[in-house]
């Protein structure tokens, strides 16, 4: 049995390669365009959906060498491209010496009445010859180009969201020149990861790569899928997650993977699972479950209160306490989400009057981090909903108790471990994050 540690197979923080799951809907599109000569590729999607998974795991079947830049606010053009050198380490020859070397010589030995005489003749010719370049190569995009085609290697930036506009722009000019280059290198490519809208900012920058750039999206995954993660996990541990505790992981994980990850992580922890275990494998439990859900819970104590406190910030004067409103309406709407209408319809039970502008204008707002990114759209299903099971737990917890008279909502055995952590750790408190809110009552001018 191939041994394996724990931590290299549940992997919430850094890409999966033992527990990989091949993505059906998006695979074929991503190795046609890895195979396709010029072509540039920009993969987007939410954070935690698996883009650098799939991408690592697909670049190390198809490609012999690839370098990443990591793209962070305030990096400028010529840093990416410094970082991109710096990670091929180019040499090239700055002087050539030749030296020639000729000796001849002649030893002899000779011994006469016990005395030894030895005689030594040679000669020696030197030539060398000494060859500088007048100039050292620029270290201009076009020269990365042929570096990176030489070693037929492709550059991912990871983050491309990040970078400040300006940038953006000259990245896509950038990425026309590799594909003009891509006639002597048919490898050269960049390979853009970001978040959802990526692409569009591409082909805005320079509309001749408009059919030159694979857009390439990754959707959130299946509850299929997130359970393959976890048997590819029990294969590789020889370990057994019941039916129900499978049944959960892969309904509350929202269709990300590195959620998947967390938990199973935890789950194992808690179980005392750090390798693989040798001889009967060893069953995880209800209680090993929720050992892992106190676990996430504390870890992510402090950045549900951030991501909660960013989203209820009232910024600017209003009728209605928007924000308020709309938690409060999706946390009653399951955990899959809901579409914006449903939504609308949801507060109009208590705000008959609430109007579907002040909707449509906040709720993408809430999936941004500067609103905490507590929600997320799903562009193919149009449904909203809560970027992370734990923020919509936390919701439906502070709202419950802020109005205590309200029916309870149903909640699923998994929200109910969550809500029982979250009351333990965070200690709701309403006063503090939600009567405020209360208090300014909807129909009150604020």
């Amino acid at each position: 049995m191939e041994m394996h540690q724990t931590r290299d197979v549940f992997t919430p923080t850094k890409p999966a390669r033992i527990a990989f799951v091949e993505r059906d809907s998006v695979n074929d599109k991503l190795v046609n365009s890895l195979t396709t000569p010029g072509k540039q590729i920009v993969v987007y999607g939410h954070s935690g959906t698996g883009k650098t998974t799939l991408l690592v795991n697909k670049l190390n079947q198809l490609y012999e060498h690839h370098i990443t830049t990591r793209c962070m606010k305030g990096l400028k053009f010529e840093q990416l491209v410094l970082d991109a050198f710096d990670q091929l380490a180019p040499y090239y020859t700055q002087e050539r010496q030749t030296v020639l070397k000729t000796t001849t010589g002649i030893d002899l030995g000779a011994t006469y009445k016990m005395l030894q005489a030895k005689i030594t003749a040679s000669s020696s010719k030197d030539e060398s010859e000494k060859q500088s370049r007048i100039l050292p190569p620029q270290l201009t995009p076009q020269t990365l180009g042929r570096f990176l085609g030489a070693q037929k290697a492709c550059w991912v930036l990871e983050d491309f969201h990040k970078i400040d506009e300006g940038e953006k722009e000259r990245l896509s000019q950038l990425m026309k020149v590799f594909m003009d280059l891509s006639d002597e290198y048919q490898d050269l490519k960049i390979i853009a990861l970001g978040a959802v809208d990526t692409a569009r900012q591409v082909v805005d920058y320079d509309p001749e790569m408009r059919n030159r750039v694979a857009e390439i999206q990754v959707s959130v995954m299946t509850e299929q899928e997130i359970a393959a993660i976890i048997e590819k996990g029990e294969s590789a541990l020889n370990v057994k997650f019941s039916p129900d505790i499978k049944r959960l992981v892969a309904r509350h994980s929202n269709g990300l993977a590195s959620v998947c990850h967390h938990l199973c992580l935890n789950m194992c922890n808690a179980a005392g699972v750090m390798t693989t275990v040798e001889g009967p494998p060893i069953e995880l439990t209800k209680k090993h479950c929720e050992d892992a859900v106190r676990m996430y819970v504390e870890e992510a104590s402090d950045s549900i209160k951030s991501a909660f406190d960013k989203a209820l910030k009232q910024r600017r004067k209003t009728q209605y306490a928007n924000a308020h409103l709309i938690l409060d309406a999706l946390s009653g709407l399951g955990e899959l989400g809901a579409a914006r209408s449903d939504i609308h319809r949801r507060i109009q039970r208590t705000e008959p009057r609430y109007p579907e502008a002040n909707l449509k204008y906040l709720l993408p707002k809430l999936c941004t981090p500067e609103y905490g990114g507590i929600l997320r759209f799903d562009s193919n299903s149009g449904l909203y909903s809560f970027s992370d099971p734990i923020y919509r737990a936390y919701a439906m917890a502070q709202f419950q108790r802020a109005q205590p008279s309200a029916r309870p909502m149903s909640q699923s055995d998994f929200e109910q471990t969550l809500l029982k952590f979250l009351t333990e750790k965070v200690k709701l408190d309403v006063g503090t994050d939600f009567r405020i809110l209360i208090d300014h009552h909807p129909k009150k001018k604020t």
